[in-house]
C-alpha cells in the first residue's frame, strides 16, 4: 500500500519507499545517503494526479478530515473492513502523503480491531493519528508549508546545539533565541550549573518556530 501510493505521489513511476534517509557513523560521523529506487511507469501521470487530487479532497472535506495538519496540504484515504465474516471485529486504515505540492513522505496507520471511544471507522480514529505523524515529521524535514510567506519563514529560528552544556548555559542559550528549554527527567532540586545537557530534541540545526520547546536529558 505504501508503495502503491507513493507511486501516485511520484507522477506514476514505481517507487521504492525509505524508511531510512541516511546512515550516520558514530566514530567518523561519516554521512551516507540512502538510494531512492525508482523503476517503470506503472500509470499515466495523468492518472497519478487525478488520484492525487481525489486523496487531498478525502482529507479536505471527507472522510479523512481529522488527518488535516494546519499549513500542509495533505492526501490520503481512509479505509474500514470487516476481520472476517460476523465477527464484530474491525482492520481500520489511513494512508496519506504530504505536501501535496511536493510529496517527501507518505504515511500508513493500520489498526487491528480498536476498541476505542472513537469507533473503529478509518476517519475517526486512523486518520488522527496520521495528523499526528505529519504535524511531528514535516516540521522536523524541514518541509516548508504550503502558501507560507518569506516572512513567515524567517520567524523560524534554526535551534543551537545546547549539548555538553550545563542546564543553567543551555537555558541562557535558547533564551537568547526566543526558545524554551524543557527538562525530561526534571526533579525538583537540580544542581543546573553543574549537570551537564547529555541529549536534546530537536537536534541542532533543525528550524523551529519562536518559542518552540527544545527537551532535554541528562
Amino acid at each position: 500500500m505504501i508503495t502503491m501510493v507513493s507511486t501516485i505521489a511520484r507522477g506514476g513511476v514505481y517507487v521504492q519507499p525509505r524508511i531510512v534517509k541516511a546512515t550516520i557513523d558514530s566514530q567518523t560521523k561519516e554521512r551516507k545517503e540512502i538510494e531512492v529506487i525508482t523503476k517503470d511507469r506503472v500509470i499515466s501521470e495523468e492518472t497519478a494526479q487525478n488520484v492525487l487530487s481525489m486523496m487531498e479532497s478525502v482529507v479536505a472535506e471527507g472522510t479523512g478530515k481529522n488527518s488535516q495538519v494546519k499549513g500542509y496540504r495533505i492526501g490520503g484515504k481512509t479505509g474500514t473492513s470487516e476481520d472476517g465474516v460476523n465477527t464484530g471485529k474491525y482492520v481500520t486504515s489511513f494512508i496519506g502523503v504530504a505536501p501535496i505540492s511536493d510529496p517527501s513522505v507518505a504515511v500508513l496507520i493500520t489498526l487491528y480491531n480498536p476498541t476505542g471511544e472513537g469507533g473503529h471507522q478509518g476517519g475517526g480514529v486512523a486518520a488522527p493519528i496520521g495528523a499526528q505523524i505529519f504535524g511531528e515529521v514535516l516540521p522536523y524535514l524541514e518541509v516548508r508549508k504550503d502558501n507560507q510567506t518569506e516572512e513567515e519563514q524567517e520567524k523560524e529560528i534554526e535551534v543551537p546545539n545546547i549539548e555538553g552544556k550545563t542546564i543553567k548555559e543551555a537555558e541562557n542559550i535558547l533564551k537568547e533565541n526566543n526558545l524554551k528549554l524543557v527538562i525530561n527527567n526534571d526533579q525538583e532540586e537540580m544542581d543546573k550549573e553543574n549537570i551537564l545537557v547529555k541529549e536534546q530534541t530537536p537536534k541542532p540545526s533543525i528550524k523551529v518556530k519562536e518559542g518552540s520547546n527544545v527537551y532535554i536529558s541528562w
